[in-house]
């Protein structure tokens, strides 16, 4: 699945109950997830890792959507990023 069908279907689903909530009260509930994907990596437990990923990961799509930002363009600016390339 490509990333901008991803975050349409994030928007179609979510934008409205989001839009209400802010973007201040949704970044913490994104800040939230994250803590819990980090407990779940601390914890060793892998599938609640995978789980909490899906969670961050719509969460974060979210949070693009609130701000009106193509997540595609993001990836496409990081990867062409010549200061984002491993050092050698």
């Amino acid at each position: 699945m490509e990333i901008s069908a991803l975050q349409k279907i994030v928007r179609d689903r979510y934008f409205e109950t989001d839009n209400a909530r802010g973007i201040y009260h949704t970044a913490l509930w994104f800040h939230e997830e994250v803590g819990e994907l980090s407990a779940a990596i601390a914890s060793g437990d892998k599938q609640n890792a995978k789980e909490e990923l899906g969670d961050v990961l719509m969460w974060l799509l979210t949070l693009a959507n609130l701000l009106d930002i193509d997540m595609e363009d993001v990836v496409k600016d990081y990867l062409n990023n010549p200061r984002k390339l491993p050092s050698k």
